[in-house]
């Protein structure tokens, strides 16, 4: 099932809380190693992925993957980021 979500993370972060942000993605169950191409369990086009980008808006993640997982998965990474960040990291449209 294709998912969607925008976190509140602004895409104009200090770079040492970008290296904060890549140290959490590594952290994540799925990573797939890559640093210049943040996903998980798959590249983009594979049957199950998970991939971020920096937008105005937010870190948008967009996947291909178990509902279950995804929401799971969400979780775990707003709990790290906000723990890395120092500040709630949630949907942005909430």
């Amino acid at each position: 099932m294709r998912q969607s979500i925008t976190l509140n993370v602004s895409p104009y972060l200090s770079e040492e809380d970008w290296q904060r942000v890549a140290a959490v993605y590594k952290t994540l169950d799925g990573w797939m190693g890559d640093p210049n191409d943040a996903c998980w369990y798959g590249r983009e086009g594979d049957a199950r992925c998970i991939t971020v980008s920096a937008e105005p808006s937010g870190l948008c993640f967009s996947g291909q993957v178990e509902s279950g997982l995804w929401t799971g998965w969400m979780t775990v990474i707003c709990a790290r980021l906000s723990l890395a960040l120092g500040c709630e990291v949630r949907d942005a449209d909430m």
